[in-house]
């Protein structure tokens, strides 16, 4: 149980692991040595403990709102297995496999027929990660999920996220056994799950996104990784016939996906794919994904900006009830990324000049498999009834910053302050009416 517990955009400043002051070269450095680091999108959350911050005297926390990445899956797309396993079949059918080359033919050929039907699904790991976060939760906050609390639970219509939500809630339910807990999926969840859904209705609208950099994320990949048949040449005795009239740049997509993906399954399921790329390789490939994903995430802040204001007016309600509980949602890492660049989480929202300096701010393994973000509001004890409320946010179990916002004490935010922010910054991306 350990083992699966314990495996783990940014603009600008990060979080307390990466220092503003780190260069492009000393983050690749970084990359280089931390294969999970690495897999990007595809690591897996560290849930360690983290240092915090005590509350503030005379205060507890008594409200989360939480919002959650689905946990480690299969791929999320038949193609990041088929693409390599179609060009082994060729190459075996036409002679042109290394011997390493049909050493992995014989393994993915295996590794298929197990993963088939499995595409998209959440796997052993992925449910372990939300039990644990469950369980984080009610003994970082116990005050929160007491006898007369309530725990709300929304999902995307992805399965794998209704998945992570269900082993959540029922972690929840024994952890915190006195709290009234409802889990639902529906389409007017849409706006506190996946809002940049295709088919929205209720979707805001905004200002068109203007992407900062000249380069396509082709001609990105080329520039930076031009070994690309070097890696092939591994597996193939004539790279250019195995690539046919592939696009290089799919092909290594993909091939990076296949390789990412194996973080999330247990060692009796995984193909051995030490192989395939050097560290150093695969580091630079992650920085190319990196460099599409920020690409295609940036529109984002338009429509996910519903689920600020989600945040915002459930918290109100609740605070002005003096209901004490959790309001929680469970989604998929682009929603996640543009929520960090939204509320512009430890700066998140900037990016440099030069694209190749990009990864010393917007980095997609801050976005792991179930990564996920809380506001923890406190509220006065009895003794302390003139007390404003205050909240924190946790990114990943770390206290983080909203923007430039002053905090009253330490990581502690005013509630007022900090809605007045988040309405600030929901206003710069989306048009409501």
């Amino acid at each position: 149980m350990k083992r699966f517990i314990c495996l783990i955009l940014a603009i600008a400043a990060l979080s307390p692991l990466f220092a503003q002051s780190q260069s492009a070269e000393e983050v690749r450095a970084k990359v280089r040595e931390d294969w999970n680091m690495a897999s990007g999108l595809d690591g897996v959350l560290d849930w360690s403990a983290r240092p915090g911050t005590p509350a503030p005297k005379g205060y507890e926390a008594t409200y989360i709102s939480h919002y959650g990445r689905h946990g480690s899956r299969y791929a999320y797309t038949a193609k990041a297995y088929t693409v390599l396993l179609d060009m082994l079949r060729e190459g075996s059918a036409s002679g042109n496999l290394t011997p390493y080359g049909s050493e992995l033919y014989a393994s993915v050929e295996s590794f298929w027929k197990y993963v088939e039907y499995r595409v998209g699904d959440l796997t052993e790991l992925g449910w372990q990660q939300h039990v644990q976060i469950a369980k984080t939760m009610v003994e970082s906050f116990p005050k929160a999920f007491g006898k007369g609390s309530r725990v709300d639970a929304c999902s995307s219509a992805s399965t794998r996220s209704i998945m992570s939500m269900a082993a959540c809630v029922a972690s929840l339910s024994r952890e915190a056994p006195k709290a009234d807990i409802y889990a639902h999926q529906g389409k007017l969840d849409i706006q506190a799950t996946r809002p940049n859904e295709r088919y929205n209705p209720f979707a805001y609208k905004g200002p068109e996104t203007i992407f900062p950099y000249p380069e396509s994320s082709e001609e990105f990949f080329l520039r930076r990784f031009p070994q690309y048949k070097e890696v092939l040449g591994r597996m193939f005795k004539d790279p250019d016939k195995a690539l046919g009239r592939r696009v290089p740049f799919d092909v290594f997509f993909n091939l990076y996906m296949f390789v990412a993906g194996m973080n999330s399954l247990r060692e009796d399921e995984r193909v051995d794919v030490s192989g395939i790329f050097t560290p150093e390789e695969y580091a630079t490939l992650w920085e190319t994904d990196n460099y599409e994903r920020f690409r295609e995430y940036l529109p984002y802040r338009i429509t996910c900006s519903s689920i600020v204001d989600d945040i915002i007016s459930k918290a109100d309600t609740r605070l002005s009830s003096g209901e004490r509980g959790a309001d929680l949602r469970f989604g998929h890492d682009h929603v996640m990324m543009a929520l960090l660049m939204i509320m512009d989480i430890d700066g998140f929202n900037r990016y440099p000049a030069n694209p190749d300096d990009l990864i010393t701010v917007f980095q997609s393994f801050r976005s792991p498999k179930a990564t996920n973000m809380q506001f923890v509001f406190y509220t006065p004890k009895k003794c302390n009834k003139k007390g404003e409320v205050l909240v924190k946010v946790l990114h990943n179990g770390e206290e983080v910053k909203l923007g430039s916002l002053a905090p009253v004490d330490g990581p502690y935010y005013r509630w007022a302050d900090a809605k007045a922010y988040l309405e600030s910054r929901v206003a710069l991306f989306a048009n409501k009416k």
